[in-house]
């Protein structure tokens, strides 16, 4: 290879890994609280049936701990993941369902990796994935491990440009459907009161 490309391509390589570490340290200080609670619009593209589905409704997150996802609209429902056990509740119908991960170790995998985005760490998120720069404010992800492959070719996350806080995680699944969660009214460190953690009676 000529002396001039090799020297271009270790130019482009520092850019690139310098560009990733000043990004990261923007969300490592964004990952700097306990809980957080916002808003959300989770929209679905459905590449095969050409549609969109759109849900609405509200998330509540522990740093590496709980997650609740309540959807309020179209079909309200609310569920629970916790380190051993997801929990959901159909509030349309009433029926529960509870799953164990030690049963179903994907359920573990899946825990992490919602919370893993959500608190934007980039030091859990690299031990899953590959981290790179698509933009100033956004993290591009790409799967290490063989399940995470199976199932998404890449997640970003998307700060608003003050970086204040996580503003979209976009995930490419390997199916070509494409999924884009939207945060809205987000709070940091807000009182999560134990009784959120509990599913409502029948």
């Amino acid at each position: 290879m000529p002396a001039f490309l090799t020297l271009l391509l270790l130019a482009v390589s520092w850019v690139c890994s310098a560009g990733t570490e000043e990004l990261t340290q923007k969300f490592r200080a964004l990952a700097d609280y306990r809980t957080i609670r916002a808003d959300f619009i989770q929209t679905r593209y459905l590449k095969e049936l050409d549609m969109r589905v759109e849900i609405k409704g509200e998330m509540d997150c522990e740093k590496n701990g709980r997650l609740r996802w309540e959807v309020k609209s179209p079909v309200r429902s609310i569920t629970i993941m916790g380190k051993t056990e997801l929990r959901h509740l159909d509030i349309e119908t009433g029926k529960r369902t509870a799953i164990q991960a030690q049963k179903f170790p994907w359920l573990q995998i899946l825990r992490d990796c919602l919370t893993d985005w959500i608190s934007c760490d980039p030091d859990r998120l690299a031990r899953r994935f590959e981290l790179s720069v698509k933009d100033d404010h956004t993290l591009r992800l790409l799967p290490k491990e063989t399940q995470l492959k199976q199932i998404f070719q890449s997640v970003e996350i998307r700060a608003d440009l003050p970086f204040r806080t996580i503003e979209a995680i976009i995930i490419e699944e390997i199916s070509g459907d494409r999924l884009e969660i939207r945060f809205l009214k987000v709070q940091k460190n807000p009182v999560l009161p134990e009784k959120l953690w509990r599913m409502p009676s029948p």
